[in-house]
């Protein structure tokens, strides 16, 4: 069969107008064929709804009661929690860093900030931790305050169960955070009345000062402690070379190897100039005497003398006969030693002295500082828990839920 396309006025089209009007129907064929899908989809959906009972059940346990449960507690049952906010930072002491970065070329600061980052995470987890609780239980009637009557049944505690149980429960109702740059800790305390919260925030402040100050306290008494345990060990050190130096001394009878040695050599150097002496005598002698002459005899005489005078020095001065008692020689190295000993541990002594004033110094004075930002302030008002949005979050998570549900049954079916 043959179709052709004519305009109204009865004349042929064109191919570019034949071209779009088949483009132009097969959409609006396209169209239609996605509606009437759709209206299918639409009209089975409703279908399977009809037809599976379980849908009603499922859209009730997954979606309505949630939604109905959350808004009941958190509507009309959930207790007021007054929130008390503190903020405190753990400082170094003016000065402190500069004068020790002067003295140890600057690795003192890097110390000292290190230490002060470290007393901040070790005062966060004290407050979190049980000793905290402990300490307030004495000074407040913590159990009392958070197991009242007046409090829901979920957020209250039960006094009866042991105090492990009692620190998870404080950990949520009590939240240290630490900014990163700047080391300010922040802490909010969670209570079912303002002047309870308050009193809490104020009893943590304290506590928390208390335990930066023993911090401080223990740090400097250990810095001490250590430098004057070097110190006695530097002065022992010490005293044992003076102690070995003088008994060589007493075993050689040489109060000054190095002066002795010394002497000797300046003895020999004098000897061996007058024998030279004599030598020339003598030969200027043995020109016009005979060798009988008196004079002849005495220059042989004094240049004997001299010489066994030079080789009695000599022996006792390096020596290497067993049966020479005193070898100077030995008794020279020995001395020598002991006085590069004893110079060392003056050197040291000396070193760990400095550092001993140094940290005597230090501990006469505070290294760091608690210094409050935020005082804690009596709440006005409550803040927790939030009502409205914790219901949005249930009836979000209970559609999830009804989708989850909806969509595995379907798989099933």
């Amino acid at each position: 069969m043959n179709m052709e396309i004519r305009k109204a006025e009865g004349q042929p089209v064109t191919p570019a107008d034949r071209q779009q009007a088949i483009s132009e129907s097969l959409r609006q064929i396209a169209r239609m064929s996605r509606f009437a899908d759709r209206k299918k989809g639409i009209r089975s959906y409703q279908a399977d709804v009809k037809n599976d009972p379980w849908i009603p059940i499922l859209f009730v346990i997954c979606f309505l009661l949630p939604t109905l449960a959350g808004a009941a507690y958190y509507g009309l049952i959930a207790s007021d929690r007054y929130v008390t906010e503190a903020r405190f930072a753990i400082r170094p002491a003016l000065g402190a860093s500069d004068k020790g970065s002067s003295e140890t070329g600057g690795t003192n600061s890097g110390m000292a900030n290190q230490m002060v980052a470290q007393d901040t995470l070790i005062t966060r987890e004290f407050i979190l931790s049980r000793p905290m609780i402990e300490i307030l239980e004495a000074q407040l009637p913590l159990r009392a305050w958070f197991s009242k009557d007046s409090v829901d049944y979920f957020s209250r505690f039960d006094p009866e169960k042991p105090i492990e149980k009692f620190l998870r429960y404080w950990k949520r109702r009590v939240g240290v955070e630490v900014e990163a740059g700047s080391g300010i800790m922040s802490v909010e305390v969670e209570a079912f009345d303002p002047e309870e919260s308050l009193a809490i925030a104020k009893a943590i402040m304290k506590e928390a000062e208390r335990k930066v100050n023993d911090l401080s306290i223990k740090s400097r008494e250990d810095a001490v402690a250590e430098s004057t345990r070097e110190l006695q060990l530097a002065q022992e050190r010490m005293t044992k070379i003076r102690l070995a130096t003088r008994d060589l001394r007493n075993r050689e009878g040489v109060l000054d190897a190095q002066k002795t040695n010394d002497i000797n050599v300046k003895m020999i150097a004098e000897m061996r100039a007058s024998r030279i002496n004599l030598a020339l005598q003598l030969a200027i002698g043995q020109r016009d005497l005979g060798p009988d002459a008196r004079r002849i005899v005495d220059i042989k005489q004094q240049l004997k003398d001299i010489d066994e005078n030079i080789a009695q020095i000599e022996r006792q001065s390096a020596s290497q006969d067993p049966d020479q008692k005193r070898r100077l020689s030995d008794a020279l190295t020995r001395f020598e030693i002991l006085e590069n000993d004893r110079k060392n541990a003056e050197k040291y002594y000396q070193q760990v002295l400095t550092a001993h004033e140094r940290a005597r110094i230090i501990a006469a004075r505070q290294i760091e500082f608690f210094s409050p930002i935020v005082e804690p302030v009596k709440a006005e008002s409550s803040t927790e828990p939030r009502r409205l949005l914790m219901i949005g979050l249930i009836t979000a998570g209970a559609g999830l839920l009804f989708g989850a549900a909806m969509f595995a049954r379907k798989m099933m079916s």
